[in-house]
């Protein structure tokens, strides 16, 4: 199989065709196109197609587990799981960022039990992560400290994600460190991570339970609005809670 140019193996074969099938009958092709820029892919959704970007500097060892991630949101779109979108009104600097990692908190795991049977490399990625996540560390503005900054917030999620997802011998000394470095964001990924825990993920109701819940223990109202795929716009918690 051949993407962006590059020989990648055989193992996403059966996993591209089948999604490349599902969005067809949708009305749409399936484009996967190199980028440069943040992030190791990207999904964007057109009228005529779906376009999935990939970093032209992933290594061509690693781009089978970055493509198995980004066709998985593709799935998540079409089976109908919730969206994170902007609310109406004013968007401070850095809401985009902390929606982006409230939406990997979520659909990450999701995404990657989905592939966990394909025994797919990702050595690469979690260096990379690792040291991202490092250098966050490194002498980071006091107010990321300050309950419901976005620069908490942010890193809140990131912890989250990261304790989730991240090998467990290699997320140990970064849990240290930020439990050192930046408390009160440790303590609130801690809660994210017990809401993440409660609510889970794995079908488009149980992603919706969880992106509410966290929207509500964090605060983060004013800069997260939830959508699922017939367009309701969800409130509080509360919500959700009422149906249990």
């Amino acid at each position: 199989m051949k993407v962006i140019g590059r020989e990648i193996g055989d193992e996403l074969i059966s996993m591209y065709g089948l999604i490349e099938g599902r969005a067809s009958a949708a009305d749409r092709a399936v484009e996967v196109v190199p980028f440069e820029g943040q992030g190791l892919s990207d999904v964007h959704w057109t009228p005529k197609k779906v376009v999935i970007s990939l970093h032209s500097g992933v290594p061509t060892h690693s781009i089978p587990h970055v493509l198995a991630v980004a066709l998985q949101h593709v799935r998540q779109s079409l089976d109908g799981y919730p969206s994170i979108t902007k609310p109406k009104g004013r968007d401070p600097e850095g809401a985009e960022l902390v929606r982006a990692a409230l939406r990997e908190l979520v659909l990450e795991p999701d995404a990657e039990v989905a592939i966990g049977p394909l025994g797919l490399d990702r050595t690469w990625e979690n260096e990379q992560r690792h040291q991202g996540y490092k250098a966050l560390l490194d002498n980071p503005p006091e107010d990321w400290n300050e309950p419901d900054t976005l620069g908490n917030l942010f890193v809140a999620l990131q912890y989250a994600r990261l304790a989730t997802t991240h090998p467990p011998q290699m997320w140990k000394a970064l849990q240290k460190r930020t439990e050192q470095v930046l408390p009160n964001a440790a303590e609130r990924g801690e809660l994210a991570l017990s809401v993440l825990k409660r609510r889970r993920w794995g079908s488009p109701r149980a992603c919706l339970d969880s992106f509410l819940y966290l929207r509500h223990e964090l605060g983060l109202e004013d800069i997260v609005q939830i959508e699922d795929d017939e367009g309701n716009i969800y409130g509080d918690a509360e919500e959700v809670s009422a149906g249990e």
